[in-house]
């Protein structure tokens, strides 16, 4: 005799699935939740379609669930407008330019996130991208196709709720393709930029000459894998940003030599968060205005977080390069006050020497005085904390509550 089905509620249900941690190693668990009865299945099908881990096999039986038919008013998958986030970036060589513009298609309702193959996207699939309205997040980075940046514009320019776009490191010669000047219009709400690839002056020229047509909203900023950009044209868009401009990162750029950078915290005056290449910049970098002093505090920099990375062409023995002596002056004279996280790579060499190790300690107390500073004056981001009467900084910080508050000095296996 068949055992009877056993009814819980749907809160139950629900509570069941909340213990289900979210991620590709779960895809398994939520496809046994979705088999034991039609009451779960209902529960738990719209999570297990939220975020499908596409990889191998799974792919193409997840195509013909979606894709049940080349045509979509023949036969319709109703399970196509659960997927929010479409991440297709271990897809080389399965699919097909034409099945990933049918997936788009199929996915556009609710689909928020998109992360690109790297051989299945093609020219055809931005007619179905620009109808993708609701998409916040948007990858091309690993696209190794040509792509034609009017293509690209005129397609983003639709999704007025895109955040984050990410251009791909592979794109054809601007130059030669776009004899007049383009007028790019960028979606009204996007927050990141990232530039990479055949990225080419005229590009950055035509962005430059039309900043009324950067969104208010547009705070962060990468340039990076860039062959063919001249720091000057790095230097004009970054100028021309500088009054929206919070979180830069500059890296892995040939064409910019050593010292070249140095003077990015003066062309980003609200700079909040920086990652450099140490390979751009000099002593310079370190150099404070004539007659600073601690005191001016106030007329510092607002950068919080300072990130150090390499790009393998430093050259850790000229006497220009940028050390840790320079950085903990810029701390100790207060000209970075508000400054409080700091990662340095192990790729900057600074631990291999024994001078720089002792100045990374150095720097850790220097921030933590800096800190303890601030804190008793409520500067900055402690203007607004309300701490009981009597109580020190060591005390206040080394409460669990506050661990967020404390300042960082981090060497990182970061290239």
């Amino acid at each position: 005799m068949p055992r009877p089905q056993i009814h819980l509620p749907n809160e139950i249900l629900f509570e069941i699935l909340d213990y289900i941690p979210r991620g590709r190693r779960s895809q398994n668990h939520l496809w046994a939740f979705c088999l034991v009865s039609r009451q779960w299945y209902h529960i738990g099908i719209a999570r297990l379609y939220e975020e499908p881990f596409l990889i191998g096999p799974s792919y193409d039986r997840f195509v013909r669930t979606i894709c049940p038919s080349i045509n979509a008013h023949i036969r319709k998958s109703d399970l196509a407008g659960l997927v929010r986030i479409l991440d297709l970036s271990h897809i080389v060589h399965q699919g097909s330019k034409s099945i990933t513009a049918r997936l788009l298609g199929r996915t556009k309702a609710n689909l928020e996130t998109f992360v690109a193959p790297q051989a299945s996207f093609a020219i055809n699939c931005w007619a179905a991208l620009s109808k993708c309205r609701k998409l916040k997040y948007l990858n091309l980075s690993l696209v190794s196709e040509c792509i034609n940046y009017q293509s690209l514009t005129q397609a983003v320019r639709h999704l007025g709720e895109l955040r984050e776009l990410y251009l791909p490191r592979c794109s054809f010669n601007y130059e030669d393709a776009c004899e007049l000047s383009m007028v790019v219009k960028w979606p009204p709400k996007l927050r990141l930029l990232q530039l990479s690839g055949g990225v080419h002056g005229k590009f950055i020229y035509d962005l430059t000459r039309q900043p009324e047509n950067f969104p208010p909203t547009l705070s962060h900023l990468s340039i990076s894998h860039c062959p063919r950009v001249l720091f000057q044209q790095i230097q004009s868009l970054i100028e021309s940003m500088s009054h929206l401009l919070r979180h830069l990162e500059l890296r892995d750029l040939p064409q910019v030599q050593m010292g070249q950078l140095s003077r990015v915290l003066t062309w980003a005056p609200q700079l909040q968060s920086l990652t450099i290449a140490m390979d751009y910049i000099d002593i310079g970098m370190g150099s404070l205005p004539v007659g600073w002093s601690p005191s001016r505090w106030a007329e510092g920099h607002p950068l919080e977080s300072l990130t150090l990375v390499t790009s393998g062409h430093q050259d850790p023995d000229s006497d220009a390069y940028f050390t840790a002596v320079d950085l903990f002056t810029m701390i100790d004279e207060r000209y970075l006050s508000r400054l409080r996280y700091i990662y340095i790579a192990e790729s900057t060499g600074w631990t291999k020497h024994e001078d720089e190790g002792d100045e990374i300690g150095a720097i850790r107390e220097c921030l933590t005085e800096l800190d303890q500073e601030n804190w008793e004056n409520r500067r900055w981001h402690y203007r607004d904390i309300d701490a009981p009467n009597g109580v020190t900084y060591e005390e206040w910080i080394s409460n669990p509550q506050n661990k967020k508050w404390k300042p960082r000095v981090e060497v990182v296996r970061w290239q």
